[in-house]
């Protein structure tokens, strides 16, 4: 395994990645068997007396695999026949002089069909090639004289060292308002190049369309948020094809990925640590308020204020002191299990259920960081909240800073469009916005019903 394959970002992210230095495994071929794979050239069309096509490879001191007989139709592709170790980054084109493209067929060793786009004579391969691939490209063409002759190609890419891993999320959910879109690689996207081919490959649509950036949390954590909160009912659909993009040394990105999700009603939630209380509104309407307890004003256990988001629901979850480096000897150690916990920070805070402080609910902060609840409120508070809910804290002299959770509402907008790896490319364009495409974080959507994570209890 790779030194690269270092943990992800703090959080529910388990780091590593996929060492792929190990044996080769077997490969199934559908529709091309690997003989036909080793074949070199183009096949001879029937009829000695027709002129022969001229057939090459624009790539620098290779010779063309072979010569078809047909009409007076020139066949140029930048790989040749027969190539081993073939860069995932290697244009893949196809150019017909005195003649048309009838037809290019790609085709991996596992018979998935790779689209590309044709025009004026040629046919070009949009996106990098998938690492450690074998491939067979068929093309037809007809000369201007109506000769017509079919040339292959059989190559395959390099294996990389390391296949780097990565997450698109949320798929599949309804989420909330302020659920970003995010893709958490394994391990880093090394430079400001890797990180901003990333963001060019990914595609986002939207509906309704709305104005959004892409930033970088770290050099794990990519995310796409709207200007604002997405409107409710926003329909996401997240394509990913990254399969070829290089990551680091010899670390490739193996696969191709995909998310839909849906927005939900707008609940946004106000946490008022001096008044010791919570608003909820939903569609902009008040639907609830709850008397609660905030973090005792002692410096380590003040609640922070900022926006945040609800990244994890767990109906039953142990708070085990020791995950925040507390030993069990310390006066300050503790251990204990709570109800309808809703994770808000990566450090420990939640909302939960605390019924040995309902005496302090609505009239001082007691807690150890988290917002203490009555067991009543704190179970509609569960049941009617969402992973990607925003809840918005004030009234505490401690701020929610980058890296401490999801941090994409940390930054104003200016701020948030200068994470993007395309703008620090460019210092002198404005900030990248999108009208389409969006999705969520990934390591941060999971729901549980029984757990053990990083928590301060109240």
């Amino acid at each position: 395994m790779s030194d690269e394959c270092s943990a992800g970002q703090a959080g529910n992210v388990r780091g590593g990645c996929r060492s792929v230095s190990g044996a080769r495994l077997s490969v199934v071929v559908v529709g091309v068997t690997m003989t036909a794979l080793a074949v070199s050239g183009c096949q001879a069309s029937v009829g000695a007396t027709q002129p022969s096509v001229t057939e090459s490879s624009s790539t620098s001191g290779q010779t063309p695999a072979a010569t078809a007989t047909s009409g007076p139709v020139r066949v140029d592709v930048t790989v040749k026949n027969d190539a081993k170790n073939v860069a995932p980054s290697t244009p893949l084109k196809v150019t017909v002089t005195d003649g048309r493209i009838d037809s290019v067929t790609l085709t991996t060793e596992r018979g998935a069909v790779v689209p590309g786009t044709q025009q004026d004579g040629t046919w070009v391969l949009g996106r990098t090639l998938a690492p450690d691939t074998g491939y067979l490209l068929t093309v037809m063409a007809t000369g201007t004289d109506g000769g017509s002759t079919t040339v292959t190609r059989a190559f395959r890419t390099l294996k990389p060292r390391v296949e780097a891993t990565y997450r698109v999320t949320p798929d599949g959910q309804t989420v909330g308002v302020g659920m970003p879109v995010s893709v958490v690689f394994d391990s880093a996207v090394t430079t400001p190049e890797h990180r901003a081919a990333v963001e060019k490959a990914i595609g986002l649509t939207i509906t309704p369309a709305q104005t959004g950036s892409w930033g970088w949390s770290s050099n794990t954590h990519l995310y796409w948020r709207p200007r604002t909160f997405w409107k409710a009912g926003t329909k996401v659909v997240v394509k990913a094809p990254l399969a070829g993009l290089q990551t680091g040394d010899s670390k490739f990105i193996g696969e191709d990925k995909s998310a839909t999700f849906t927005v939900g009603p707008a609940r946004i939630s106000k946490v008022d640590l001096k008044k010791h209380q919570m608003t909820v509104a939903e569609n902009g309407k008040l639907v609830a308020t709850y008397p609660i307890s905030g973090g005792l004003n002692v410096p380590k256990y003040v609640t922070r204020s900022g926006v945040k988001v609800i990244t994890e629901k767990h109906d039953t979850l142990t708070m085990d002191a020791a995950t925040l480096g507390v030993k069990e000897d310390d006066p300050d150690y503790y251990k204990l299990t709570v109800n309808y916990a809703m994770r808000v920070t990566n450090t420990g805070e939640f909302l939960h259920s605390a019924p040995w402080s309902v005496w302090a609910q609505g009239r001082s902060n007691v807690s150890h960081g988290c917002v203490n609840m009555g067991p009543r409120d704190a179970k509609a508070m569960y049941e009617s909240s969402k992973i990607g809910d925003v809840v918005i804290f004030v009234g505490s002299n401690r701020q929610f800073k980058p890296g401490e959770g999801l941090d994409v509402w940390t930054y104003d907008w200016p701020a948030w469009q200068a994470r993007s790896a395309r703008v620090a490319a460019n210092p002198a364009a404005p900030g990248k916005t999108a009208t389409t495409p969006a999705a969520t974080p990934g390591a941060d959507t999971t729901s549980a019903t029984s757990t053990t994570a990083t928590a301060r209890a109240s």
